[in-house]
């Protein structure tokens, strides 16, 4: 799925494998929707492979078939899937992108190219970390949303999938707390100073939060702290000023 004619020809894949029943692979595709039925299946497979690893999935992310099971015994051509049939509009997105993009001035003649990868980044659900984290603080609280992160970090470091950077957190504990989820928020800033005990923006978020908690005087404390970190820190001063302790 290096190129747009490869992602097509994967999207359409849970289409298209499936010609012949007990048979992989096919001699010939059925059941296209947007790829072309003439489409050479060795070129279809190789697109699959692509987005496997675009996406970080197996083949039943989108086919009706068992992990560990032969490909013969899999139904390609079955519509079942909910995520089958989203992958045929997600073709039809990158195609219309890519045709846009490819009306864009060039820089040194080099071409654009939208892919799967290019949002999902080896994760099915191509969403920012905080948005996880939150998610999972809100629904399912703190301890959940600090397993959560750990089990990220430890599979994900050093991949494209999630910024591991100090934002993520703070974002991620600043939204809980407008959701009122205080003990949430305050579990993810606490497990943020584990990476970075320093920072000095990360104490600001505290305060914030603090603020919105209604908790003055803890508020008054982190500010103090983001200070003493970073004496430069002009966001903390006036934030002090604000609740008349400068």
């Amino acid at each position: 799925m290096r190129l747009s004619a490869a992602v097509l020809t994967l999207l359409l894949l849970p289409a298209a494998l499936a010609a012949q029943a007990g048979k992989f692979p096919p001699d010939t595709l059925i059941n296209t929707k947007v790829f072309p039925h003439t489409t050479p299946v060795t070129q279809v497979i190789g697109a699959m492979r692509n987005f496997t690893s675009d996406l970080g999935v197996r083949c039943q992310f989108c086919h009706l078939g068992e992990e560990g099971k032969p490909l013969d015994s899999f139904d390609f051509a079955s519509d079942e899937k909910r995520t089958k049939q989203v992958a045929r509009q997600m073709m039809l997105m990158v195609r219309e992108i890519n045709r846009r993009v490819d009306t864009l001035p060039r820089a040194g003649g080099v071409a654009l190219q939208v892919t799967c990868g290019t949002c999902h980044r080896g994760v099915s659900r191509p969403a920012p970390l905080f948005t996880v984290l939150g998610d999972i603080g809100t629904t399912s609280g703190a301890d959940s949303a600090v397993r959560a992160y750990r089990a990220l970090r430890n599979r994900y470091y050093g991949r494209a999938a999630y910024d591991f950077g100090e934002s993520s957190l703070n974002i991620a504990a600043f939204r809980l707390g407008q959701a009122g989820k205080f003990d949430e928020a305050f579990a993810l800033l606490k497990l943020n100073e584990e990476q970075f005990p320093t920072s000095s923006g990360l104490a600001v978020f505290r305060g914030n939060i603090s603020l919105m908690k209604g908790d003055t005087s803890a508020a008054e404390a982190a500010f103090r702290d983001a200070i003493r970190r970073d004496s430069t820190n002009n966001e903390a001063r006036g934030r002090l000023r604000a609740i008349g302790r400068p």
